[in-house]
Order: structure tokens, then sequence, then C-alpha cells
């Protein structure tokens, strides 16, 4: 038996759960009772006859049109034949509700009988004040319906199809949703009584309207207190799990008294004084027990204010007409704006919805019921306290909210929204910062000290997966960044000291930053490669001109070559030092260099230079860059030590022309032609040959031409990269 009882239960748990099913089979049921409270409605019959309160009087409709302004008390008189009834003018409102003791209240239920009885007689009246007119009640159709019934229709099934959704679509067990479901299906109980009881115009059946009014009071019980019990477990647990339904149930059965009028009337109105009052302060315990879940304290701020500003509306649609003159705003249908803020905002909070973005509004929601409530307050004091006409008195109060509410609400308002958020001109310099540091520690250390600025986490620590992009985690409590700055990935959690969540502007700006960083690290790695690279051309040109130089210049013995040794590594660091000054130079001012050098370390060795300056003067303004002019330089260097060494020559011959982007120079001179030195360093050594690869390199030739006497050498080398 046991075994049997525990596979039952295993099954029941492992069943699947259909909440699309279950909220479908609700819907239809919510349906099914609309259908029901619409049949109800129309079978009340039209008698034309309508009472309603205007100021501190009842205006009585007659049939034919005729309207009389009444004292509540006055009799209206129901006859048809020798027989009448009458009962006080204030009883034929439409949302009146008996009140006094159970005979009393029973009393008003036989008078509906009664009068529907007479009024469904042949050749009945209604009389008030004098004035009469016949009875003749007809069916009532759809469009006789009045606008209440429909807005407390749909304030009913909207808000019961609102409840349906959280409590199917919640985890088993889950309290909350099932608090918030009871509280929905009170308010659609209650609208849909509250509809076909405000449907009446003279009256309707007694036994109809008892049971009406019972749903309503019992509805609006099971609303108030299962949504204060709400908030026992919403987002923390405050009472144990059977304190909610208990405080349900017994709402409900006081519901069930005071429908039956077992308990007063007042009791009912204490009932849902005590839920509006709990309710602020159950949400402020809630806050203060969820001080660092910024995810509970953002929804939290969104039920609070979504719920003040309905109650505020609520206000208003009451306490405005009476205040300011203007015609009633405040009927039992026109709750429905308020209700449904109220509820919307309560279902997204435990339907486990992030309200990050709606946090924000929030508070401005609350700021904006607030300016309207300061003034009609304001309103209310000048015209009691200090009786004022009604329309200087709004002017002065319009006045006193313009001059002193909205400066404190744009006071406080700044005071919610201050943070220690960067600047962009901060932000940028932070983030060169991180991408410029020295070494890997201090660019993580920095990287850390940007995150916390930007966005002052709780918690920042590594990531425990790999992060490809910037995404918001658990519906904006955490932000997970990719790997930068040296750091691994990384996951922030509870933004602005936990007390907000990360938001879509969050999770932009983290990508442009990262993204940012990303830029600045690849230019960082160019700059560091060029630098480099530089490293190594100095590196070379030192090893292979300068050293070289001096290395032969430490192994002659005749003191002039040696000089010139000397003299050739000192233009070697000129160039190098003029290279770093600035890569690019005019290519006239490269040869006039060349030529000036050339012309002293052959004057030196007795020899002639012949060398015009024969170029055009806009190809002497041809930009060449370092590698190519160095190139030439060093060509031309070696070329002349060449012609000094070995040729025994008194004249050299230097030829430039330019053919496109290439340079062409014809270095000739009159000594004694190729000898067996100068074919070996044309062959590999470090003269020539040297000389012939780093052209190459550049995408230049060096060739020797035949002459006739002497020897001659062709340079040709690019002057822009091809």
């Amino acid at each position: 038996m046991h075994g049997t009882v525990g596979q039952s239960a295993t099954a029941q748990r492992e069943r699947p759960r259909r909440p699309g099913l279950r909220l479908l089979i609700e819907s239809h049921l919510l349906f099914a009772l609309f259908l029901v409270a619409l049949l109800a409605a129309l079978s009340i019959p039209v008698y034309g006859i309508s009472a309603s309160r205007e100021g501190a009087a009842i205006l009585v409709t007659l049939q034919q049109g005729h309207a009389t302004q009444v004292p509540p008390e006055t009799p209206v008189r129901i006859a048809a034949g020798a027989w009448s009834i009458e009962a006080p003018a204030r009883t034929f409102q439409s949302d009146f509700v008996p009140d006094g003791d159970r005979a009393a209240v029973a009393r008003f239920y036989a008078e509906r009988d009664a009068i529907v009885a007479l009024a469904s007689a042949p050749g009945a009246t209604v009389t008030v004040a004098g004035a009469a007119a016949p009875l003749a009640p007809a069916h009532r159709r759809l469009m006789d319906l009045p606008h209440n019934f429909w807005l407390l229709s749909l304030q009913a099934v909207v808000i019961g199809l609102l409840g349906a959704w959280v409590r199917t679509s919640a985890v088993p067990g889950d309290l909350r949703a099932r608090m918030f479901g009871l509280s929905c299906a009170g308010v659609a109980m209650a609208g849909l009584s509250g509809a076909v009881f405000d449907t009446r115009d003279l009256t309707a059946p007694g036994d109809m309207l008892r049971a009406m009014m019972t749903l309503n009071v019992l509805g609006s019980n099971v609303s108030a207190v299962a949504l204060l019990a709400l908030f026992l477990y919403t987002p923390r647990t405050l009472a144990p799990r059977w304190i909610g339904p208990v405080l349900v149930a017994a709402g409900a059965v006081a519901g069930v008294l005071q429908g039956l009028a077992v308990l007063p009337l007042e009791s009912f109105y204490a009932l849902l004084v005590l839920p509006t009052l709990g309710l602020p302060l159950l949400l402020l315990v809630q806050y203060r027990r969820a001080a660092g879940d910024a995810g509970s304290r953002a929804t939290l701020r969104w039920i609070g204010a979504t719920t003040f500003a309905g109650g505020a509306f609520v206000t208003i649609g009451m306490a405005a007409p009476v205040l300011l003159g203007v015609p009633s705003l405040g009927s039992d249908g026109s709750t429905i704006v308020p209700l449904l803020m109220a509820y919307g905002g309560i279902a997204f909070g435990i339907a486990g919805r992030r309200l990050f973005v709606l946090d924000a509004w929030s508070y401005r929601l609350a700021l904006g019921a607030g300016a309207t409530l300061a003034l009609l307050v304001a309103d209310a004091l000048l015209v009691n306290l200090l009786a004022l006409a009604k329309p200087v008195a709004l002017a002065l109060a319009l006045l006193a909210v313009g001059y002193l509410y909205v400066p404190l609400r744009g006071a406080l308002w700044s005071r919610i929204n201050r943070s220690q958020a960067l600047t962009g001109p901060e932000l940028f310099r932070m983030a060169g910062e991180v991408a410029f540091a020295p070494d890997t520690a201090q660019r993580r250390a920095a990287w850390r000290t940007l995150l916390d600025r930007l966005y002052q986490p709780l918690e920042i620590g590594s990531a425990p997966m790999p992060v490809p992009v910037p995404q918001l985690l658990d519906g904006g409590e955490a932000l997970a960044l990719p790997a930068a700055a040296g750091e691994s990935a990384l996951l922030l959690r509870h933004a602005g000291n936990g007390a907000k969540l990360f938001t879509p502007a969050d999770l932009a700006t983290s990508r442009e930053l990262v993204a940012l960083l990303e830029g600045a690290e690849e230019a960082r790695a160019a700059y560091a490669r060029g630098a480099t690279e530089e490293r190594r051309r100095i590196a070379r040109d030192l090893h292979d001109d300068v050293s070289g130089l001096l290395l032969t210049g430490l192994h002659r013995e005749d003191l002039a070559h040696v000089r010139g040794d000397v003299q050739q590594a000192l233009g070697e660091i000129r160039a190098m030092v003029s290279s770093l000054a600035g890569h690019a130079q005019p290519l006239g001012l490269v040869l006039a260099d060349c030529r000036y050098e050339a012309s002293g370390r052959l004057a030196a060795a007795g020899i002639t230079l012949d060398w015009p300056p024969d170029l055009a003067e806009d190809a002497e303004d041809r930009i060449v860059e370092y590698a190519r002019h160095k190139a030439l330089v060093s060509a031309l260097r070696e070329v002349v030590t060449n012609a000094i060494r070995h040729s025994g020559a008194s004249r050299v011959t230097v030829s430039a022309t330019i053919e496109g982007d290439r340079l062409s120079l014809l270095v000739r001179d009159d000594g004694r032609g190729l000898v067996a030195e100068t074919r070996r360093e044309v062959s590999g050594g470090n003269g020539l040959g040297n000389l012939a690869q780093r052209l190459a390199e550049i995408g230049g030739a060096c060739t020797i031409e035949p002459s006739p006497q002497g020897f001659a050498v062709r340079l040709d080398l690019p002057l822009a990269a091809a």
C-alpha cells in the first residue's frame, strides 16, 4: 500500500506541467463568469428612472426626461392600484449600499422585491416631490448597459487574466504567485458582481442585489488581504507559509458575514483600510531586508511607485471633483486605470521580470503622482482653512506647487540619480591610462579601477565561463566583460554599490569601452612593433656602418685614412640622428648633404668632385622616406670610399636623373679602373657587395658600367614605396 502511494506521489511530481493549458482553461472560466454577469445584468428591466448624487442633493430623472433635485431623504413613491411603497431618494442610486444592522439591511432587500413587483404591475407610477411618471419596464439590451458595467467587467477580466498568467507560469508551490492570483481573483469577483450591482436604474430583485453585494465585499476582502499577504513573502519571507492562507481565509469569511449583514458595513471599510496602511509598512520592511539585493530593491521600488500612483489616482478621482467643483470622475469603473497600474507593476515583479529599465520611471511616476496630490492638498487647505473661493484657491495652489514642490522634486530627483559616474573626458583619460600603462600588472590594476569608478559594483571577480562579448546576466544583477588589458574575463555584480541593476545603457557603454581598449591595445602593439623595428634598424646601421668604419680605422696605419673613416662614421651618426628627428626629407636636401660630404672627403684625399645640381626644382622637392634616403647616402658614401681607397683618380663626376618614381645616380672617376680588391668587394665583401644587397632590399640596384677610363657605377633606387 505504501509503495503504491509513493509511486503515485512520484508520478504526480514527475507529471509534466502544462501552464499553457491551465491558462487556457482559467481564461475560458473567467470568460464564462463574465457571460453569467452579462446575462444577470440583462435580466434587470429598464425602468427609465435614475437617481444620482448632485452635491448634497439627489438628482432624480423621470421617464419623460423631467429631472428634479431633492434632499436625500425625500420619499420616492411607487404605486400600482391600491398598493404603494415609499423609500428615500438616496436608496435609488445605482451604487447605493445598504447599511445598519441586520434587520435594516434585510428590510432594504425586501423593499427592492416589493418595488420590483409594484413597478411591473399594470398602471404603475412613480412620484417624487409632486412630479409623477408612469412605469413601463422593458427588457434590457446591450446598448442599455451603462458604461460602468463595461469598465468594471473589463477591469475584472484583465486583472483576472493577469493573475491567472502569473499563477500558471510560476513554479509549483510558489506562495507569492498563489497570493497574487488570489488577489486578482478577488478583484475579478468584486468587479463582475459590482458591474451587475450597479446596472440597475430604479431597482433590481433583492435576492440578486444581496448576492452581488456579498460577492462584491467577499472579492474586495480577498483581493486586499491577499495583496497584503503577498508582501509577507516578496521578496523576503517575513512570516511562516501558513500565515498568508489563514489571513486570506479570514478575509473571505469576514466578507461573507459582511454581505449577510452579520458584521456591520463599517467593518468592511476597516478591513480595507488595514491593508492600505499595512502595505507601505511591509514594503519598507522588505526594502530594508533586501539590502544588497539590487534586483529585489528595483522590483520593490517599481511596485511601491505603481501602488502609490494607483492609490493617488483613486484619491484624485474621488477628491478632485469635490475640491475643484467639476463633475465626478470617481465611479467604480474609473478605478480600472489605477488598479491595472498597481497590479500590472506587481505582476512584473513577482513573475521574475527584471525592472532595471523601468527603475528610473518608478521615481518619475511617484513624483508625478505626488505633485498632483500636493496640488489637491494645497487647494483643500486654502478652501477650508482660509475660506477662499475655489478659483482663487486653485490658482494659489498652482503657484505654490510650481514654486515650491517642483524645485523640491527636481532636487529630490537629482539626489536619487546622483552618482559618481565618469564624464566623457575622464573615461577617455582612464581608458588611455589602462591601455598605455607600463606593464601588465599596472594595466590590470588600472582596468579594475576604471570599472569600479564607472559602475561602482559590490563585487569584481573572474568570470567562471568564457565571455566573448559584454553581456548582462541574471536580469541585470551582473555584467560579464571579456578579457581585456591583460586581465581575464571579469564578472561585476550589483552596480551602484548594490543600489541598482546594470542597465542596457551600461551594457552599451561597456561594449564601447572594450572596443576602445582593443583599439588602444592594437595601437600600443603597433607602436611597440614600430619601436622594436626602429631599434633593430638603428642597431643594424650602427653595426654595419659606424662600427665597421671605426673598426677599420683602428687597424689603419695611415692617419689620413683613419680620419676619413672617423669622418664617415660621424656622417653615419648624423644621418641616424636626423632620421630620429624626422624620417622623410626633400630629395634636394638629401642630395645637397651628400654633395657636401663627398666634396669634403674627396678634397681631403686630393680629388676634385664634379657634381652639378642638375635636377629640376620640382624634382628636388620630392619627399623621400628615411629608408630610401639612408640607402642613397650609404651607397654614395661607399662609392666615394672606394674611389678614395682604390681608384687613384684625380676627379669624380656624379650625375643624377629621375624617371618616374626612380632616381638614378651615375658615379665616374678617371682612375685606374676595376682592380682585384674591388672585384672581391663587388662579389660579396663589405663594400659594394653589401651596398648592392641594401639597395635590393628597397627595390633598387647597384650596377658596374663599362667605362673607357677609370671606374663607373650606377645606383638605381625607388623614391616611393611600390
